[in-house]
């Protein structure tokens, strides 16, 4: 019994002595367990942390990314826009040239015909002073002539007076006498001759101005398209072919004759050069028109 006490009691004791060391063992186990728990909680959140700044860091990058493309797409926009209105200011300053080119070609245009007529205008003055000086040259050279053939006249009357006692032996002298006289009188003739032929070439040069005026008026349009006519009592233009024209005008010109005003047009879209134009004004009003008749 005692070995049997002892025995138990010996177990009783081992046992305590067990529990003993074994809760503070567990407790420093428990105790790394949780530091260690601690610890990977706090790693956690601090790299929680890290990702949640980095996270928030993104989205303003984004946000700011977001902003400068929208920024760049208003400036894209503007650039756009502004580039357009170039192109239309461009268009509409290259429709402004064409226009203004148009303009200087067609008052060159009118210089060269103001020019033109300009020459042909001191032409006809200095024929008109060229023939009114050969005119009064040659009055003047009558003037003298008639002088000269009245002083030869009453001298040969004188001696025919004084020789009329001597008549039948001066018979020959007379008939020559006459003879030269005949010779003046002829000469005086076709000075006078001459005389009318530059007075009616003086005369048309000092022709009045050109007017329809109480005229029978003919209209005629040319253009590279093509030939109008409209005649005196027609209401409106006609299209005609060149032939046709010709003889119309002609059958025109033959039953008005002098009364007949050719107004020849031009339009400004004509398409004509201003040589052709010239030359067809210049063919229609020497052919037709009552100015330019003999």
């Amino acid at each position: 019994m005692k070995d049997g006490n002892f025995s138990f009691a010996s177990l009783i004791s081992g046992r305590d002595e067990f529990e003993e060391s074994f809760w503070p063992s567990f407790t420093d186990v428990m105790m790394v367990i949780t530091m260690i728990f601690l610890i990977v909680t706090v790693a956690v959140v601090l790299s929680n942390t890290r990702l949640l700044d980095d996270l928030r860091n993104s989205v303003k990058a984004e946000q700011s990314a977001q902003q400068e493309a929208q920024k760049a797409a208003e400036e894209a926009l503007q650039a756009s826009q502004q580039a357009q209105k170039a192109e239309q200011l461009v268009e509409f300053q290259l429709k402004a040239n064409a226009s203004l080119e148009e303009q200087l070609e067609y008052l060159q245009q009118r210089s060269n015909s103001l020019e033109m007529e300009l020459l042909r205008s001191r032409a006809t003055a200095e024929a008109a002073a060229s023939a009114a000086s050969e005119r009064d040259a040659l009055v003047s050279r009558l003037e003298a002539q008639q002088s000269e053939y009245g002083s030869t006249l009453k001298l040969r009357e004188q001696s025919i007076a004084m020789l009329q006692t001597e008549l039948s032996s001066k018979n020959t002298e007379i008939a020559g006498l006459t003879s030269k006289a005949d010779q003046s009188e002829k000469q005086l003739l076709s000075l006078q001759g001459e005389y009318t032929e530059l007075d009616q070439k003086y005369q048309k040069l000092l022709k009045p101005a050109r007017s329809s005026k109480g005229k029978q008026v003919v209209e005629v349009v040319y253009s590279k398209s093509g030939y109008s006519i409209r005649k005196p009592g027609e209401a409106a233009l006609r299209n005609i072919g060149r032939a046709a024209l010709d003889a119309e005008l002609s059958a025109l010109k033959t039953q008005h004759g002098a009364e007949l005003y050719v107004k020849v047009v031009i339009p400004d879209n004509s398409g004509l050069s201003y040589n052709d134009a010239w030359r067809f004004t210049s063919e229609m009003l020497s052919k037709y028109d009552y100015y330019n008749a003999p």
